[in-house]
């Protein structure tokens, strides 16, 4: 998931297989699709981004078996243009920049 400013782009990563870490399987073997998130999830993605001062961050979170979702790592400088929002995100970034510059 990638965070711009307060927009979030959600990708859910599935990986073929019983793999614990996506990053062991090939690139082929990974689906991304758009996601979901809960509000209150939101919410706190976005409130800890800007405690850290970021405007982009890379966040990656894994939902267990009972549901709960875990937060593994906030990257300042994090991977995304393998996601489905690949564009979206560019978009933003450069939105954001562009309005930074005006200002």
């Amino acid at each position: 998931m990638a965070v711009v400013a307060d927009r979030l782009f959600i990708s859910e990563a599935a990986a073929v297989g019983p793999y614990l870490d996506i990053r062991a399987v090939g690139r082929d073997g990974v689906t991304y699709t758009p996601g979901t998130l809960p509000e209150a999830v939101q919410a706190a993605i976005r409130a800890v981004t800007r405690a850290f001062g970021l405007v982009f961050a890379a966040w990656d979170l894994v939902q267990d078996d009972t549901g709960t979702i875990w937060a593994l790592e906030l990257n300042p400088n994090g991977q995304w243009a393998f996601t489905p929002d690949r564009d979206d995100i560019c978009r933003a970034i450069a939105d954001y920049l562009e309005e930074a510059a005006n200002t």
